[in-house]
């Protein structure tokens, strides 16, 4: 649902975060029983998508510890979703499809929501390709553990190169469901962790839980569409590009916006090597002005850089995504009008 995203390979990835180190006869035993770890990822994609499953799940974005439940089945061929938040102001996303619906009370900070939508978890659900992902990652099995009451099969994701971070995964052994995630860098620290502390799984899933909360006449109802179509002609976008991007990175998609309210345009493209994404957003100089900057959040850093346009007039880039800060930097640095 989901990160997971990019640094050194390291050996901390052999070694599970509070699950101690695992028995490489276990590890020998587990390898054997479950195969091939691309198929795992595979069926762990398939299992997100086409499972019943309703859990409370725990997750940690580096300076924030979140509590939401999840409800998702697929009812007459169409993906439905409900995600509730379980701390904080009360607010519910609910899915249908392409459909999604936010319920949002006035003040809350998801309202900026609308203009991030594109980089957000939705969004990299929808674009990972666990499939392709084994040219600039090593996977291996490293034994068995178990997480909210369920037996699951660990699995390390290790980046080839230091232009993108790791991964530790715990699959559901019965469903291969994901039941716990970890994002790590370069010395295979945490940077965002997922993980489900309750789940029920299949034929108990109740419908009725799909159903959003009663109306509140505060509450703000916000609509989009996860459309990730062009909105303007492609070749208009990309003339802005990077002249450098780390191997196996794609331009996923592209479109230009309008902000709310305000007579400007956002050119924005989405690269992504099948599990890691970022996204790029281009504007024209805020009335405010504006500086190169870089903040960084758990994984996910914003980098921030002036560079000039056509006419030679002054743009600004913003770069968000889950890559190492050096490689991020570099990456918005090289972009430019063509």
């Amino acid at each position: 649902m989901s990160h997971v995203a990019q640094h050194a390979v390291f050996v901390a990835l052999l070694l599970a975060t509070g699950a101690g180190v695992a028995d490489p006869v276990e590890d020998a035993a587990a390898a054997d029983e479950v195969a091939d770890p691309r198929q795992w990822l595979a069926d762990m994609n398939d299992a997100f998508n086409t499972l019943s499953y309703d859990g409370v799940f725990s997750y940690f974005s580096g300076s924030e510890l979140a509590s939401l439940r999840i409800v998702h089945m697929m009812v007459d061929g169409v993906q439905q979703e409900r995600l509730i938040h379980q701390n904080g102001a009360p607010r519910e996303i609910v899915r249908r499809g392409e459909e999604v619906v936010c319920i949002l009370m006035p003040g809350d900070d998801l309202l900026s929501l609308e203009s991030s939508l594109p980089s957000g978890p939705f969004a990299r659900a929808f674009i990972r390709r666990y499939d392709v992902i084994s040219r600039y990652y090593d996977l291996t099995f490293y034994g068995e553990d178990r997480v909210a009451d369920r037996s699951a099969v660990r699995l390390a994701v290790t980046p080839l190169d230091e232009d993108r971070y790791g991964y530790r995964l715990w699959l559901d052994k019965e469903t291969r469901l994901l039941l716990r995630s970890e994002l790590v860098d370069g010395d295979g620290k945490p940077l965002e962790i997922f993980q489900f502390n309750v789940l029920v799984i299949g034929d108990a899933v109740n419908p009725q839980a799909l159903v959003p909360s009663g109306s509140n006449e505060k509450a703000r109802v916000t609509n989009f569409t996860l459309d990730t179509q062009p909105s303007v002609p492609v070749e208009e976008v990309v003339r802005w590009k990077p002249g450098w991007l780390p191997a196996g990175f794609d331009l996923s998609s592209s479109n230009t916006r309008r902000t709310m309210g305000e007579n400007k345009s956002i050119n924005t493209m989405m690269f992504t090597d099948g599990l890691a994404a970022f996204s790029v957003f281009i504007e024209d100089m805020p009335p405010a002005g504006a500086a190169d900057m870089v903040t960084r959040n758990g994984a996910t850093v914003a980098v921030t850089h002036l560079t000039k346009g056509p006419n030679n007039g002054a743009h600004l880039i913003t770069l968000v995504g889950e890559l190492p800060t050096a490689t991020a930097k570099r990456i918005a640095q090289s972009i430019r009008f063509q």
